[in-house]
């Protein structure tokens, strides 16, 4: 019981880290609706699927209103596409010192070409071209999805991520897939990774090899923990006998973090069940939910479908909409987890607090000291948190 209440005090720590990071200041940018002659539907779906996918992307935020490049140029009096002069009057008319614009086309009969662009401080910094199949007219769809998040990855130079790795105070080489590519100095070092799956192995002299798994996202950073332990490291009996006095109030102590460590995870349940009801609760949300859902219908599933209309104005409500309950889903979620598990962990932890004794360690049975190693990733779509626990 020991063994698992450790693990898990280090996953939920983990995942206090990994909430903090993500709630650094983030980079805002605009998506104007993307221009089309012959392929609106596409251009539309297109359009939405690249607002999700900056809204679900690590350190960026969508900037609100809806533009779209057609009613922009024409306003203006520009030409489609728009030349530097015009590109700047747009800047100044939607208030975003940072935009995306482009242009959707046919390419045969199974397949459209969109030209996206970005545009920022002043100038055009990167433009990208995609080709896929002209059946992808679902902004839901996840291929659409990944071909939207990788076209705004190449925009934004964002097609690698960071991986922090830390590997307790050894000194050694670093491994990625079985590479050597550096060291690592006081058991840390970064390393700058294409998105994906990793192996990360540390070897170091007199230590045995440390092995975890990280996955990298575009534009987002990692950390993977690992714990290399000293080569032929069993210390059978003996020992010094002042480290008994340590180990015996090793339960109090676990008691109190679990008691601490669950209260809060109560709390952050707690808080995920209210941001939830806030949610549901938005005057935009009840707006929409009076004047385009009748009773008995469920509100997620007409946006969803409305999101792909052709019109401009119900789609883009719609899709927000999407959005409000894809993070609902996920708050609800949280709090479901959070809230039980807390509840379970703060009793583990009053057991330990009512049943620890000070009875030395040297005369209790000395189990094999745990191996712990905690894997952290971070992205779009949150964090995730693996715990490997060896006995």
């Amino acid at each position: 019981m020991l063994r698992t209440l450790s693990a898990v005090l280090f996953a939920f720590g983990l995942f206090l880290t990994a909430s903090s990071v993500s709630a650094q200041s983030k980079s805002s940018v605009q998506v104007l609706a993307i221009g089309s002659e012959d392929a609106f539907e596409q251009a539309q779906a297109l359009t939405i699927a690249l607002k999700r996918a900056i809204s679900r992307a690590d350190g960026w935020a969508l900037t609100k209103g809806d533009y779209s490049l057609e009613v922009m140029t024409a306003a203006l009096g520009c030409p489609i596409p728009p030349d530097a002069g015009c590109q700047k009057k747009i800047s100044d008319k939607v208030g975003a010192s940072r935009y995306i614009w482009g242009t959707l086309a046919k390419s045969g009969k199974k397949e459209v070409v969109a030209v996206l662009r970005l545009w920022e401080s002043g100038e055009q910094k990167k433009d990208v071209q995609i080709k896929y199949a002209s059946n992808l007219t679902d902004p839901s769809d996840d291929t659409l999805m990944s071909i939207a998040s990788d076209a705004f990855a190449k925009l934004t130079g964002e097609a690698t991520g960071v991986v922090v790795v830390s590997a307790g105070s050894v000194n050694g080489k670093v491994f990625v897939d079985g590479k050597e590519v550096g060291t690592v100095t006081d058991g840390r070092t970064e390393l700058t990774l294409p998105s994906g799956e990793h192996k990360i192995m540390v070897r170091a002299d007199g230590y045995n090899d440390a092995v975890g798994t990280v996955s990298v996202r575009a534009g987002s950073s990692a950390e993977v923990t690992l714990n290399p332990t000293p080569a032929g490291s069993g210390k059978p009996g003996g020992g010094d006998p002042s480290a008994d006095k340590g180990s015996a109030n090793s339960g109090k102590i676990i008691g109190y973090l679990g008691v601490a460590v669950g209260g809060a995870m109560v709390l952050g349940g707690s808080y995920f069940w209210i941001k939830s009801y806030s949610q549901t609760s938005d005057s935009e949300y009840e707006d929409y939910r009076k004047t385009q859902v009748l009773k008995g219908e469920d509100t997620c599933k007409v946006a969803g479908a409305k999101s792909q209309s052709p019109d401009k104005d119900l789609a883009a409500r719609s899709a927000n909409i999407v959005d409000i309950c894809d993070a609902n889903k996920r708050n609800k979620t949280l709090a479901w987890i959070l809230t039980p598990a807390g509840a379970v962990i703060a009793g583990v932890g009053a057991y330990f607090l009512m049943t620890s004794d000070s009875k030395p360690a040297s005369a209790k049975a000395k189990p094999r000291p745990p191996r712990v190693t905690p894997l952290v990733g971070l992205g779009p779509k949150g964090g995730e948190v693996h715990v490997n626990v060896t006995f």
